[in-house]
């Protein structure tokens, strides 16, 4: 099936589809989804783009790029909810909705331009579920010997504490950068995954890093 075989359906089912995507079997067929919803609003997302583009004092590059961004963020974040939408009509509010990735974008672009410490975000930060291994790493006896006593006391940490406890510790631990808050998509995929309000998430962080630093004191000491 080629991506043009799925024009006529809703914008509702192609988003669907969407949802597909880490499925082996059916991956095909939503990456094939996502280009007809590309293809669907792509015209109008450019045009938005390159007018705030304009009005900002950028090029239509910039506007070109943060276009293509806008669709990349949807593919890895396709969470609309009409009934949170300011409008009834689907397709309306999906655009609604891609504007507001491509202002956060914009927005995004502004502080990188105009701040002394760069944002480090590049906006592939993804959640995080397991521990890295550390199986290749290289190293003297010695480092390696405490890399791996480490990693065994956290791991055993981590198995003391619920799933939502690990998954947020460890994708704080993997993204957090001093002077920076995570990206917003990546903490609202958290909130939605998760299904935690954010100040539960802050109260399981701080849990997660407690557990883990009282465990790291008794036993990393022995």
């Amino acid at each position: 099936m080629a991506w043009q075989d799925l024009s006529s359906e809703t914008t509702e089912d192609l988003v669907a589809y969407l949802g597909w995507i880490d499925d082996p079997e059916l991956a095909q067929q939503a990456k094939e989804a996502f280009q007809a919803f590309c293809f669907r609003f792509q015209a109008d997302i450019v045009k938005k783009c390159r007018v705030v583009s304009r009005n900002r004092g950028y090029d239509k590059h910039i506007a070109d790029d943060i276009a293509q961004r806008t669709f990349e963020r949807f593919l890895k974040y396709p969470n609309f909810d009409l009934s949170k939408s300011k409008v009834s009509d689907y397709d309306n509010g999906i655009k609604l909705y891609l504007y507001r990735f491509a202002e956060n974008l914009f927005n995004d672009f502004y502080n990188d331009q105009h701040s002394e410490n760069p944002n480090p975000y590049i906006g592939d930060e993804d959640l995080v579920y397991d521990m890295p291994s550390i199986e290749n790493i290289s190293g003297k006896t010695e480092q390696l010997r405490v890399i791996r006593e480490k990693y065994e006391l956290i791991q055993k940490a981590l198995d003391r504490l619920s799933p939502k406890h690990k998954i947020i510790y460890l994708t704080y631990q993997q993204h957090a950068q001093q002077g920076f808050k995570l990206p917003r998509r990546l903490t609202e995929k958290l909130r939605t995954e998760l299904q935690l309000t954010q100040a539960t998430i802050q109260f399981y962080k701080k849990e997660a890093f407690d557990k883990i630093n009282e465990y790291l004191e008794i036993y990393g000491s022995k």
